[in-house]
């Protein structure tokens, strides 16, 4: 894998990170150990936290530690700083395929994606990624932030940059909303942690299977590379130990996924004890070697090895090649590397073969890489540069990414005769790249590379939706301003990946409203809007002009909902929304979509200019609803304009007005003035609440006497670091914090109080 280490370890393959911080061991000779509250309160720890800021658990706490040592007395019940990270989002499970509403419905539905992942990337030079990678949630920085929005294709999400071997939760968050796998990375792991050394290493094991259960994710990534074949055995009875114990306490969601750097089955996919079908980890990555990739730094280690080998060897072994064989694809130097080889491994749009998954690496990376080469040319006429119109070019990029360079993930994306010849490799069958220099680029960069197949191309989408109720504010992780109820709460940038409402499943599936036709430029466009939300900081932009020949129609989300009753409705405002319907397509007929017209709903006013509109499902009792359409027609001869904002879309029984309960044991852990004496910084924590899909946190206004509060964030945890809520008199400061439901409901729950005193 690539070589984006600052300092890289030794070795010719270096799946390595720039800045990375884990169980290397490097990482072990500076420590990670816990740190006391009072200690993680040093001013300046980490640079615009503040003073309260919570410690990241297990990143290095400088020299002078006895790093394996800490880990083995390591409690996260006794670190004052681990409930702010822990994920309690459990992974909701996906719904059966169904070819007939896949994008491409001749696609094999079991091959998937495993990603090393950035949770959050900096889009301006100079901001330490690192500390982004240890925030859960977070105001402006300069120049933006990266959130990913497109989780539909993956099956495991790998925390890859940053925080070490426990994932940012925010990451985990999302990835158990859309039913993947959340890992962290072990990365080269010190001899002590498995060969017994200086602990038992069963009492290593069950350390590592300790920290998964408490902060909520699945498993680990364990990168072991350039060790001896008695090291490597050793790491993987170490691996098998920890699945073991996993096992015993009912963790049945435990995956452990290899990597050695090599293309080598035998050490990635080992058999244990000679039983078919059972091997010491669940899954493994192959190094890009296995496509004759020749990147930057010369990266990789393992010998090519053509695709239906590994089939083979697999199918010899009692393993499923679709399932625990994932090819690497090195994309941080340039994204467009996806289409050259991934037709190596999937046919695409047929998936006429399929020898395994795709592994993508840092593609968040090549994206923001990207975006610094073509933000100029990308820029739209008078558009200012700046945060907002990079998050609008890189919603591009990562679309032409996942969907393929048309945006749209069911057409066939194909390569044009000039983009192929770019993709065929050098002398020799070897790809040849070079990483990209501002101040001296070669005709070999790998960012030269054009997108042309994305994901879906070759991954069949997923989706956890097979149950009423089920309710999105098209909410991205983002914003430039946060709305509760259509009200504006708080007019300040944010971002939190761990409230990301479950998207789309097809970003974007826009087609004639007669059927998948060939695309014309002339139909409505799609995407998320920042100017306005309902909930959140986003909603659904619907825009463009109708005509009695361009009726659009657009694939939201793929469904397994069994009706019995109960209500669809959709929260919108706009213009043209009088030519609207919903779709809804029913396993049992699903070329032939029912078109509910919204002009017929029951329509209710709400604050800030929004409308619910309400249908009924009754009508459609028994049939299963296999995804759902938003479609727009007129038949009038003047052009009709059409510029929609859909701010929550809900199926489920009608919305109850029954209030949530209070918020139980709200405590102030500590509280500090800022320098110049206006805000506080706030350390909060609170129960847990079953029937709470969220909490969201308020302060009083400066000076306010009345009900004037601001929004101050939202998450799914029972911890909350509150940046900067003002402050009062005295160095008061008055908070709410006030349980959201995980479905829609007309009576607001009642919040808690509390006051602190800031210091």
């Amino acid at each position: 894998m690539g070589d984006i280490l600052a300092a890289p370890l030794p070795g010719p393959s270096g799946l390595t990170r720039r800045g990375f911080t884990s169980l290397a061991l490097a990482a072990l000779a500076a420590g990670i150990a816990p740190v006391p509250l009072a200690a993680a309160h040093a001013a300046g720890e980490v640079a615009g936290g503040g003073r309260l800021l919570p410690r990241y658990p297990l990143a290095p706490a400088g020299s002078g530690w006895d790093a394996f040592q800490a880990l083995m007395d390591y409690d996260p019940r006794d670190d004052a700083d681990a409930p702010y990270f822990q994920s309690q989002v459990r992974r909701a499970r996906r719904i059966a395929p169904f070819a007939a509403t896949q994008a491409h419905p001749a696609l094999d539905p079991v091959p998937g994606v495993a990603s090393l992942s950035d949770c959050y990337g900096p889009l301006a030079a100079g901001v330490p990624e690192e500390t982004l990678m240890r925030r859960r949630h977070g105001a402006p920085l300069p120049g933006g932030v990266q959130v990913p929005r497109i989780f539909t294709y993956h099956d495991i999400v790998v925390g890859w940059r940053g925080t070490g071997m426990i994932p940012n939760p925010a990451l985990v968050d999302v990835a158990h909303r859309n039913g993947a796998l959340a890992l962290g990375t072990i990365f080269q792991p010190d001899h002590r942690l498995y060969d017994g050394s200086a602990a038992p290493m069963l009492e290593v094991a069950r350390r590592m299977v300790d920290l998964a259960d408490y902060f909520g994710f699945d498993g680990y990534f364990v990168n072991f590379e350039n060790g001896t074949e008695e090291a490597e055995a050793q790491v993987l009875d170490w691996v098998a130990a920890m699945r073991d114990e996993a096992k015993r306490r009912g963790l049945a969601d435990f995956h452990i996924q290899f990597y050695d750097g090599g293309t080598d089955m035998d050490w990635l996919m080992r058999r244990r004890g000679n039983r078919p079908g059972q091997g010491f980890a669940d899954s493994t990555m192959l190094d890009q070697g296995w496509s004759r990739y020749g990147g930057p730094g010369n990266c990789c280690s393992g010998a090519p090895v053509a695709p239906l080998e590994v089939r083979g060897y697999c199918l010899r072994n009692g393993f499923d090649p679709r399932a625990v064989a994932y090819f690497g694809l090195q994309l941080y130097p340039g994204p467009g590397y996806l289409g050259a080889a991934a037709p190596q491994v999937i046919h695409p749009n047929d998936g006429a073969y399929a020898y395994g998954g795709l592994q993508v690496y840092s593609v968040e990376d090549g994206l923001r890489n990207l975006l610094r080469v073509v933000r100029t040319q990308r820029a739209l006429p008078g558009e200012p540069p700046g945060a907002p119109s990079d998050r609008r070019i890189l919603g591009i990029l990562e679309r032409q990414f996942f969907s393929g360079q048309s945006q749209n993930p069911a057409a066939d994306n194909a390569p044009d005769a000039a983009q192929a010849q770019a993709y065929l490799p050098g002398p020799r069958g070897r790809h040849r790249y070079t990483d990209h220099d501002p101040a001296a680029p070669k005709p070999t960069d790998q960012l030269n590379l054009p997108m042309t197949y994305g994901v879906a191309n070759f991954i069949a989408e997923r989706s956890v939706i097979g149950g009423f109720p089920f309710l999105t504010r098209f909410n991205t992780g983002d914003g430039d301003r946060f709305h509760v109820g259509g009200a504006i709460v708080a007019d300040r940038p944010w971002f939190n990946l761990g409230i990301q409402d479950i998207l789309p499943t097809w970003q974007w599936r826009v087609e004639p409203m007669a059927g998948p036709l060939p695309q014309r430029a002339d139909l409505l466009t799609v995407d998320y809007a920042y100017d306005t939300a309902f909930d959140g900081g986003s909603s659904l932009a619907i825009t463009g002009v109708l005509g009695p020949a361009n009726a659009t129609r657009v694939w939201l989300y793929k469904t397994a909902l069994a009706v019995d009753g109960g209500v669809a409705h959709l929260v919108l405002k706009g213009q043209g929304s009088d030519a609207l319907r919903l779709g809804l397509v029913f396993a049992d007929a699903p070329a032939r979509p029912a078109w509910l017209p919204l002009g017929g709903a029951h329509r209710q006013q709400l604050p800030g200019g929004w409308s619910r509109l309400t249908l009924p499902l009754a009508p459609y009792r028994g049939r299963t609803i296999a995804a759902v359409l938003l479609g727009a027609a007129s038949a009038a001869a003047t052009p009709l304009p059409v510029d929609i904002r859909l701010g929550e879309l809900y199926f489920g029984p009608p919305p109850a007005d029954v209030a949530m309960p209070v918020p139980r044991g709200l405590t102030v852990e500590a509280c500090a003035a800022s320098a110049e004496g206006r805000w506080a910084e706030v350390r909060l924590r609170w129960a847990p609440e079953p029937a709470a899909a969220y909490h969201d946190i308020y302060a009083a206004a400066e000076g306010a006497a009345g009900d004037d509060w601001i929004w101050q964030g939202r998450v799914t945890g029972t911890a909350y670091h509150i940046t900067a809520a003002p402050m009062g008199a005295g160095g008061q400061v008055r908070l709410r914090l006030r349980a959201v439901p995980h479905g829609p409901q007309a009576l607001p729950g009642t919040p808690a109080e509390v006051i602190a005193m800031a210091s």
